[in-house]
């Protein structure tokens, strides 16, 4: 077909016959029409609707979110003005009829007009248009909400629902309505939003390793791919609304970051890669900007730097989307590196080409982003009285995004090539020291706890890890070293606060399981450090001494199999590479492959016999 749109017309062939036939409608059943009669029953309460939406833009920015504040209001305004009697009022025969206009108006697409304004775009979606996609994403954002205030939060007291309670079930409405658009075969602009939405929420309940996330976050790449919003925004218009063509610029840049990030954490190849797709970087705009008249509109991107950047010196979700854009294809070439097969040489040079080019772009980022190691206040207790909690956290994100590439490679690295493990401890140290120092923010962990518990358990969890394993190989040295990588006092001080910490994560936490064995870890580690050492311990130590270096003799000179270890996961753990550290069951009691995948990490925790004491 693209043969002939492409050559006919130059050969004076009329090409109207390749317009395919309109297919007939969808034939929506009673039953699909009676499901959504029940499903609008959490709609009653628009004192609660309100409350938790307009919450979740107070608190966050609306940072995790696709859909802007000024939409959201305009959904809700003529949601209540067309419906609001009905919802309230429960009329079995009214709400069936609401239901059956829901699905009528989800068969149809949403039309775009380079013209439209925000008011516009957004009234065919509600009102007598009201569809399922501004239901289920009204749903995903009380949800998403709840998941990050503390159980003591008067919001929750208020509306006297629980927070666990109110997360999940929000989640489950929001996960049918993607059904219904589904069957609908919806694919718009509406439909995608609906997607990241509700994958915020999944992570949220259910974890960042869990199946669930991986199935949504590959649908919402897929969207993205199937409309062709990867290669143009516009879609071959020569223009669309500017707030429209910021957001679907903003949603390809958060689709492809997510699934680097999300590929990377379970060691799995991506799929979608800068290579094949037009990253363009947002524009650093706020969301109540992108809705301003085309004149405002003018002069706020005439008072951007040349790489695009806001001057105000604020970090909102826009500047975060537009900074972290750049990290993500430096994650995907250290993914291609421990994913692919290349020779020692190609991993050395290849390291050396993704290290120049993420401190070149971290270096070239403007000050007011880079500037927190260097700011104080952005860790006081209290916090600042200038700084809104979300920017800390945004700031400090972007820092870890930044360092974790550096962490992933120097593990590809010493995995792959046997390099030094100071690089790796030092880039440790250096995540491991921020992670410490946000937990101490009560103003964050009050009213953003799910974004902490992501950061502990991945940033956090990843960057202990190391640490403490490195604790642990100075502990069994022969003779300390008078120059350790690591402190040995206020490293296990800084991991026992950090166990701490992991403790507090709610239970109802999607990253709860983790933080949680990964608590029980640590505390394992320290207690083996600071218990003295048994008689048959102190008997064996000095014949392993030997062994190992015997062993190291013995290979010396062999030539490294850079591709050992690096085939498809195994439910029996590989041989530890030669290269490793290596630390017998005598001498610490667990085994842990902390050179793998993260994903190998979480596998690890879930087996680990933690009844079983240590010898």
């Amino acid at each position: 077909m693209s043969i002939f749109s492409e050559n006919l017309s130059k050969l004076g062939v009329a090409s109207t016959e390749l317009e395919g036939p309109k297919l007939p409608r969808l034939h929506i059943s009673n039953d699909q029409i009676a499901r959504g009669t029940q499903l609008l029953s959490f709609l009653k309460d628009t004192s609660l609707v309100h409350d938790f939406v307009n919450r979740s833009f107070d608190i966050g920015d609306g940072v995790v979110n696709v859909c802007i504040e000024p939409v959201m209001k305009q959904w809700l305004l003529k949601l209540w003005a067309n419906h609001g009697d009905t919802l309230k009022k429960r009329n079995p025969e009214k709400l069936r009829r609401l239901s059956e206009l829901l699905w009528h108006n989800t068969l149809t697409s949403i039309n775009v007009k380079e013209d439209m304004d925000y008011k516009a775009w957004a009234m065919q979606a509600t009102g007598m248009n009201i569809r399922w996609e501004v239901i289920g994403i009204i749903a995903a954002l009380i949800g998403q909400c709840a998941t990050t205030l503390s159980r003591s939060d008067l919001l929750l007291t208020q509306h006297n629902v629980s927070k666990p309670v109110l997360a999940r079930r929000m989640s489950e409405i929001s996960s049918t309505c993607l059904e219904f658009c589904r069957d609908c075969e919806a694919l718009d602009d509406l439909f995608v939003w609906l997607l990241s939405e509700n994958m915020a929420l999944t992570e949220s309940v259910k974890g960042g390793g869990s199946y669930a996330l991986y199935r949504e976050s590959g649908e919402f790449v897929n969207a993205i791919v199937a409309m062709g919003l990867h290669i143009d925004v516009k879609q071959g218009k020569p223009r669309i609304p500017f707030f429209l063509e910021q957001i679907r610029t903003r949603t390809v840049a958060a689709a492809y970051s997510i699934d680097i990030s999300i590929s990377s954490y379970l060691g799995r190849p991506p799929r979608l890669s800068y290579r094949y797709c037009n990253l363009t970087p947002p524009m650093d705009i706020p969301d109540t900007q992108l809705v301003a008249s085309e004149d405002e509109i003018a002069r706020i991107v005439s008072a951007l730097d040349e790489n695009g950047f806001g001057t105000r010196d604020k970090v909102s979700r826009a500047t975060f989307m537009k900074a972290w854009v750049g990290f993500a294809p430096r994650r995907e070439e250290v993914l291609d590196l421990s994913l692919g097969r290349y020779s020692r040489e190609e991993i050395f040079r290849r390291a050396e080409e993704i290290q120049n080019k993420s401190n070149e772009y971290w270096a070239n980022l403007p000050l007011f982003i880079r500037s927190m190691a260097n700011d104080s206040s952005d860790y006081n207790d209290n916090g600042p009285a200038n700084k809104r909690p979300i920017e800390t956290l945004l700031k400090i994100t972007l820092r870890q995004g930044f360092r974790a590439n550096e962490l992933l490679l120097q593990r590809v690295l010493i995995r792959k090539t046997g390099a030094s493990w100071d690089k790796l401890v030092e880039a440790a140290s250096s995540i491991f020291e921020d992670i410490l120092r946000v937990t101490k923010r009560h103003d964050l962990a009050s009213i953003l706890q799910s974004n902490i518990s992501a950061l502990l358990a991945v940033s956090g969890l990843r960057s202990a890890s190391v640490i403490a394993v490195e604790l642990l190989k100075q502990e069994q040295l022969p003779n300390y070293p008078k120059n350790p990588l690591l402190p040995r006092s206020r490293t296990i001080q800084d991991l026992s606060v950090f166990a701490a910490r992991l403790g507090d994560v709610d239970p109802s936490d999607g990253q709860f399981t983790v933080c949680d064995q990964g608590r029980k870890v640590i505390t394992r580690i320290l207690d083996k450090i600071l218990s003295p050492p048994s008689l048959s311990e102190r008997s064996l130590v000095p014949h392993m001494q030997h062994e190992q270096q015997a062993e190291a003799q013995a290979t010396e000179g062999l030539e490294l199999n850079v591709f050992q270890s690096e085939t498809a996961p195994h439910p029996e753990w590989p041989p530890p590479d030669p290269l490793d550290f290596q630390i017998g069951e005598a001498n610490w009691g667990i085994e842990v492959p902390f050179l793998g995948n993260d994903s190998d990490f979480v596998q690890w925790l879930e087996s680990v016999d933690w009844e079983r004491p240590i010898s």
